[in-house]
């Protein structure tokens, strides 16, 4: 936070691809089970978030809104034993002063992907996501 309560985020996710390629060759009998991984990233942020920097997408970013949320948007590919990451940082609509309420909202079919938060370079905590969560941090 800055002294007069604005608010910088910084969501990093790391995606991985730890398995070897498939042979994908249908002719000689191959299943393509593991491939390059292409896909597209939507980070959910409070309606009225302003973006600042979306670092790993491969194509254009864009923002707009949804679901009473504001989105960006980008896209990334993961190759077989691979890994690719994206950095979003954005200020928030309003100001906060001592707490801020973070929700935390599970995708579907996800199965406890693994969190750290942080606030102003200190981890506050460290959890397997698997279920919505909503936190309290001092600021």
């Amino acid at each position: 936070t800055s002294g007069d309560g604005t608010v910088t985020k910084t969501v990093t996710i790391t995606y991985t691809n730890p398995q070897k390629a498939s042979d994908c060759n249908l002719e000689r009998g191959g299943l393509c089970l593991n491939a390059t991984l292409r896909n597209w990233v939507r980070v959910y942020v409070p309606k009225g978030s302003r973006l600042i920097d979306f670092k790993g997408s491969e194509t254009e970013v864009q923002t707009y809104d949804d679901l009473s949320k504001t989105v960006f948007e980008g896209f990334l590919q993961i190759k077989p034993k691979g890994k690719a990451t994206i950095i979003v940082t954005y200020e928030l609509p309003f100001k906060v002063e001592k707490e801020y309420a973070l929700l935390i909202q599970k995708q579907p079919g996800t199965d406890e992907h693994a969190y750290t938060i942080m606030v102003n370079g200190k981890t506050q905590e460290r959890f397997g996501l698997i279920t919505d969560k909503e936190l309290k941090l001092k600021l």
